[in-house]
Formats: structure tokens, C-alpha cells, sequence
């Protein structure tokens, strides 16, 4: 089962619980579930619009767009919810050298990370090395840690 519900790395997924990887594995079912659904909707309503030679019409484009964006709204809850359920059952490991408040949202958690350790290291390889090494990161950036991790990675190259 590929997993793109929420966009964790290795290591992160390393460090969650079997019962928080059990409940990463229902919002992805949850999911799956609502794309066989979305595509079997279109399916049957393509096969209904050709039987009454309406095909043509843009009621199918719209009827396209409308399904899309109910599955978007219920994907976003799903992985709202994940993301929400492994904030808060997630503990850090260590001391964090910078501040460390779950309330914040994981865009200003990242901001919050970046500035600290793009102000602390000069030196990009010195700052991606620092970066990686923090365990608290990866629990308190979420899912925004992979894109941190780019984001330091490629500064070094």
C-alpha cells in the first residue's frame, strides 16, 4: 500500500507507535476508498450521460468538477484529522534549542526552525548536519519535515 495521504519520511515514520501507524494505514483506507469511489461515480455517470445522448453536453464536465471537489474537501478532513491525532500523540525526544509550541501551526513551526537554524550556521553543510541530527524536529514539524529537509539539503549542493 503506498502511503500519500501525509508526506513523512523514513525516519519519521520510524519513530511512530504501532498504534499511530495503525491509524496512518485507516486514512489511507479511508482514502483509497473515497478515490474508488470518486472514479466509479464519474464511470456511472459517463455511462448514464452516453445511454441519453447528452454526453456531449457540459454536464459532465460539471458533474466532473463537482465530485472533485466534494473528494478534495473529505481527502483534506482525513488527513486533517491524521494530522491532528499524531501532533498531539507524538512526544518530542529531547530539548529543542528553539521554541517548541504545539498551538502554533506547522507552517510557523517550520518558519520557526528555518530561522533558528539558518541564523545560528553559517555554513550550510554545518546547518543541514545540525538539522538532521535534531529529534525534535521530526515529531514537531510534521509533516512538513521532508520539506525542511529538502530545504536545508539543497543549500548544501
Amino acid at each position: 500500500m503506498e502511503i500519500d495521504i501525509i508526506t513523512f519520511t523514513d525516519g519519521q515514520y520510524a519513530t511512530l507507535s504501532e498504534t499511530q501507524l495503525q491509524e496512518v494505514y485507516k486514512a489511507q483506507e479511508k482514502k483509497d476508498k473515497l478515490t474508488w469511489r470518486l472514479e466509479e461515480d464519474k464511470r456511472e455517470e459517463k455511462h448514464r450521460l452516453v445511454k441519453n445522448g447528452t454526453f456531449v453536453s457540459g454536464i459532465w464536465t460539471a458533474y466532473c468538477e463537482q465530485l472533485q471537489s466534494q473528494y478534495e474537501k473529505e481527502v483534506s478532513f482525513i488527513r486533517e484529522a491524521l494530522l491532528f491525532y499524531l501532533q498531539f500523540s507524538m512526544k518530542a525526544d529531547g530539548e529543542a534549542p528553539y521554541r517548541v509550541d504545539y498551538s502554533l501551526s506547522l507552517s510557523e513551526r517550520a518558519a520557526i526552525v528555518r530561522v533558528y537554524y539558518t541564523q545560528t550556521y553559517d555554513d550550510a553543510n554545518e546547518r543541514f548536519e545540525s538539522f538532521k541530527a535534531d529529534t525534535v524536529a521530526v515529531q514537531y514539524l510534521g509533516e512538513l519535515y521532508a520539506p525542511t529537509w529538502d530545504y536545508f539539503y539543497l543549500q548544501t549542493q
